[in-house]
């Protein structure tokens, strides 16, 4: 009989196979419909399936139409499952205002998962995720000077950003 860590980390492995399909609509099957997905500054929160499918993954798909998730580490205890890895993939399409380069990437993560398993039917699902992507290491493997880039933001008030995008409208 297999354990609840055993269980947990399955219902991880089986969702990273739906994920690595690339497609909408898999993720169903193994995340509550009102599963929390709390990601990096930048990208916030999706609260549900239907906001995590289409204003979180939508775009991160058109953006990174091959990527391939791959934990190197998980490890499992109680109801939470966590993992670091990485995505290997081709920076297609803009993503969070960062040009894409057109190259291949490799995308840096860390992610906590906790589990919930209903009373009745004893199924296993998905029901939050603790997120962080490394988007300063996607930021410099696109060719952009992090040091730089740092400088130039620490360098300007918060309300210098503000007023840049509103120029951008």
């Amino acid at each position: 009989m297999k354990t609840e860590a055993e269980l947990n980390n399955q219902l991880v492995d089986d969702m990273y196979v739906g994920l690595n399909e690339n497609v909408l609509g898999l993720m169903q099957k193994y995340w509550k419909e009102d599963m929390v997905w709390e990601g990096p500054a930048g990208i916030g929160t999706m609260n549900g399936i239907e906001e995590f499918e289409y204003t979180y993954r939508q775009p991160f798909l058109k953006a990174f139409p091959d990527k391939v998730g791959k934990d190197i580490v998980r490890v499992a205890q109680g109801d939470w499952v966590a993992g670091t890895g990485y995505q290997d993939t081709t920076f297609a399409e803009d993503w969070l205002g960062i040009k894409a380069s057109g190259e291949k990437i490799r995308m840096r993560y860390m992610d906590f998962w906790r589990i919930e398993t209903d009373e009745e039917t004893g199924e296993r699902k998905l029901a939050e995720n603790l997120v962080l992507i490394d988007i300063l290491g996607v930021i410099e493997q696109c060719g952009y000077n992090l040091e730089n880039v740092l400088k130039f933001i620490g360098s300007k008030p918060p309300e210098f950003f503000d007023e840049a995008a509103e120029g951008d409208e």
